[in-house]
């Protein structure tokens, strides 16, 4: 299993540049992306090289490496972008999926982020059911245990 490096998780941020926002469309997006202030680039990429080559994008497919493309444009306000590892002209591996909403770009949250989460918030819920039931049980060496309500107390209390 790989392991994920930190830096590589970036769930919690997103990143905008707002002169760009009017004039995005699927011919420019990957542009847009590549901006130097966006935090979810890696400079490293085969983009870059096709880009200081002057080449087209077409020419990613001949190159071994990280690349990003368009995976999806549902034009003016989503756009995804995947990042994926080009091992032959025809096996890739993805890595990431960013999603772009209005101009503002995410990242998408892997399958173990969702569960994970989904996991800790139901753990979370029972640990807080688990707490109130237990702020109602009482022991006495004499008695042993018992449940005390207070709208048992309440009752009592009328009667």
């Amino acid at each position: 299993m790989a392991s994920v490096d930190l830096r590589d998780n970036l769930l919690g941020i997103s990143w905008v540049d707002s002169g760009w926002v009017p004039i995005l469309n699927p011919s420019n997006v990957l542009e847009y992306f590549s901006e130097r202030s966006n935090p979810f680039y890696d400079r490293t990429c085969n983009n870059e090289v096709v880009k200081m080559q002057r080449l087209t994008l077409d020419h990613l497919n001949q190159m071994v490496g990280v690349e990003y493309i368009l995976l999806h444009a549902q034009e003016p306000i989503l756009y995804i972008i995947r990042k994926q590892q080009r091992q032959s002209p025809t096996q890739v591996i993805p890595l990431a999926d960013y999603y772009i909403i209005a101009g503002v770009v995410y990242q998408a949250p892997d399958l173990g982020s969702v569960i994970s989460s989904r996991v800790l918030s139901a753990v979370h819920g029972i640990q807080s059911a688990f707490d109130e039931a237990m702020s109602f049980c009482r022991y006495h060496p004499s008695k042993g245990y018992w449940w005390h309500f207070k709208d048992q107390e309440e009752k009592a209390n009328q009667g």
